[in-house]
């Protein structure tokens, strides 16, 4: 059986002093970053820009740096965390229509990471926040 890797692709913007990261409200599962799971004979980066696009629209992205692996505390693959940009224009809050789950709208946002998650935010994405905060982001 092939091991089932997960990618996080993570987007910032820096807004004068603070610098915010892209999230989105899910509409069965709270407040979460884009996460995908890595099909057969995909590279990592490839997983983690065609995750961005499919549950976010945002296509002309590109890998900047590999943040590191994750390990959440639910049982399961960790999750290798990207950062990526984007030449795109992203509005301060939209909406996508994902096929996921046959097929969920999610609200996109951006998040201050100088504040703490609220508790609309699911428990192991608040894990992956601090992983990120953790990191220098």
């Amino acid at each position: 059986m092939a091991l089932v890797e997960k990618v996080v692709p993570v987007i910032f913007r820096h807004i004068n002093q603070s610098t915010e990261i892209l999230v989105f409200r899910h509409p069965l599962a709270g407040i979460q970053i884009v996460k995908g799971t890595v099909e057969a004979n995909e590279k990592l980066e490839d997983a983690a820009l065609r995750e961005l696009y499919e549950e976010s629209g945002i296509s002309s992205a590109n890998i900047h740096s590999y943040l590191g692996l994750h390990y959440p505390s639910e049982p399961g693959p960790n999750w290798h965390v990207f950062v990526c940009h984007t030449a795109e224009i992203l509005k301060d809050n939209w909406k996508h229509f994902c096929n996921d789950d046959g097929g969920l709208e999610f609200n996109f946002f951006w998040h201050n990471l100088s504040d703490p998650p609220t508790s609309e935010w699911h428990q192991i994405f608040q894990e992956l926040l601090e992983f990120i905060k953790s990191k220098g982001a």
